[in-house]
């Protein structure tokens, strides 16, 4: 009688685990991974995102269970401790039987199952929705009753919010059907929010190679004639050597200066400066906040790096925006059905989305870069690199940089 009293306490003990676990389960599952489950034929996770829709239901479902168990083991326990120490059943079932269905019938249950609660779903989902039935006459009044309670302001509190993390988002667009039929063009605007928040603005800037800048004793003379080649309409100046910004001058400031011949210190504007490490989001929200559109950057060793716009951060999320600080990089012309000539500037991505091809993107942006990579130096006119079935040829450099590059495309 003992050994049996004792299994049916074990046993009481598994299943009030079960229950509590398959709670955490119901509540901690994510959806979207769920849904791709289903749609690779996963067994039992078609009914498991069906339990997790109709959560209420068998979380009373769980929540009947888990104290149904409870009771019966404690009441079984008593009788059992009654049997050795009369009136001292209860008080020894509280101090020895309450911390193992504590411990193995809740905690360590409910933080397995939350941990796995995804990958477990599926697999108890059989079992869950057969448990509910067994006790849905008990599971039903008690929704009931608490359908009742709740009346309309219970309703109005329950209902879940609507929340999704970037992951599960992020998740949502490459599963296919409704819940991600989203266009191309939108999907690409997506990632490329989220890509924004993990940038850096050393990825965005305009490096310092590539900026037109003036020197502080030059006078109104000197720096409205670069302005005017140019057609810039704000020019950074610097002090003694290139990599050492110091502000910037604007067009319209210059027009009031009464002697051409005026040095331009005087119409330096203080311009923010900012470490290239800075996350990208974050200088939006400063630029946002200070009304700036212009900042100055700077590498870890306080020489300049580049400068960066607001133009450059919002090219980031809706594609290409040309501000005075963009030269023109023509579109790709074809030369024949497998030769192309390319702007050395083009993003890798917008070369292989053209030309249907798949080049790899690593620590480079554009197709410049890629040869920089792996030539492992700035090539000459000239000068070819095969990458698998594709050749490419050089048809314009500098000492610091690819122009423009024949890229021919072998069947």
């Amino acid at each position: 009688m003992i050994s049996i009293n004792i299994i049916i306490i074990v046993l009481c003990i598994l299943i009030q685990g079960f229950f509590s676990g398959s709670e955490m389960v119901l509540i901690s599952s994510n959806k979207l991974r769920l849904r791709r489950k289903v749609a690779k034929g996963y067994r039992g996770a078609k009914l498991a995102l069906d339990m997790i829709n109709n959560q209420r239901w068998y979380l009373a479902t769980t929540s009947t269970g888990t104290n149904m168990f409870v009771i019966i083991a404690s009441v079984v326990a008593a009788a059992l401790f009654e049997g050795f120490f009369e009136n001292h059943g209860e008080i020894l079932t509280i101090v020895i039987i309450s911390p193992f269905l504590l411990m193995f019938g809740e905690i360590i249950p409910r933080t397995i199952f939350q941990q796995n609660a995804t990958r477990i779903a599926p697999k108890i989902s059989h079992l869950l929705f057969f448990a509910s039935r067994i006790i849905s006459p008990i599971t039903y009044l008690i929704f009931w009753a608490s359908e009742r309670c709740y009346g309309r302001i219970g309703k109005e509190n329950i209902k879940r919010l609507p929340f999704i993390t970037k992951e599960e988002l992020s998740m949502s667009l490459s599963i296919p059907g409704e819940e991600s039929d989203l266009r191309r063009k939108e999907k690409k605007l997506i990632h490329r929010v989220f890509h924004l928040s993990e940038s850096k603005v050393s990825d965005v800037m305009v490096p310092l190679v590539n900026v037109t800048a003036i020197t502080n004793t030059a006078d109104v003379s000197d720096a409205t004639k670069i302005l005017s080649r140019t057609g810039y309409s704000r020019l950074p100046v610097f002090k003694d050597r290139i990599d050492n910004l110091i502000g910037i001058i604007y067009f319209f400031d210059l027009l009031h200066a009464h002697d051409n011949k005026a040095k331009i210190e005087q119409f330096i504007r203080k311009t923010p400066i900012v470490p290239e490490l800075k996350r990208v989001d974050d200088l939006l929200l400063s630029f946002q906040k200070s009304h700036n559109s212009i900042a100055i950057v700077v590498d870890e060793y306080g020489g300049s790096a580049g400068i960066i716009t607001i133009e450059d951060i919002l090219e980031e999320v809706v594609g290409d925006i040309r501000d005075e600080y963009d030269r023109e990089i023509s579109k790709i012309i074809k030369l024949n059905d497998n030769k192309f000539l390319i702007n050395a500037r083009m993003e890798i991505e917008d070369v292989n989305e053209q030309l249907k091809i798949n080049l790899p993107k690593e620590d480079y942006e554009t197709i410049g870069g890629f040869l920089l990579k792996h030539m492992g130096e700035i090539p000459q006119k000239g000068d070819k690199f095969i990458y698998k079935n594709i050749k490419f040829t050089i048809m314009l450099s500098s000492k610091r940089s690819i122009h423009e590059i024949v890229v021919d495309i072998e069947n």
